[in-house]
């Protein structure tokens, strides 16, 4: 279990450091794309890039615990013997 939410937190982090490396090799990306709408105070291009970040959170997040689901045999809801 903490292998999973250890492995998900990293892949948070990895994305959200993604912007620092690509402007530090000026790599045309995402990050670098994020960096240049806040010099030019594009704010659509901002909140689209912020909303995107959100959303792989919220993916990588539900991954880990449908994870937590499969791994966990006492998270499943076991049926009684009178079948509700």
């Amino acid at each position: 279990m903490p292998v999973i939410t250890i492995t998900g937190l990293q892949l948070g982090s990895l994305i959200a450091f993604a912007i620092i490396t690509e402007t530090v090799f000026q790599w045309p990306g995402m990050g670098f794309l994020f960096i240049q709408a806040v010099q030019f105070a594009d704010i659509p291009v901002m909140a689209a890039y912020l909303c995107l970040i959100a959303l792989i959170f919220v993916i990588v997040n539900l991954i880990v615990d449908l994870l937590y689901f499969l791994v966990d045999p006492r998270l499943r809801i076991e049926k009684s013997a009178a079948g509700h």
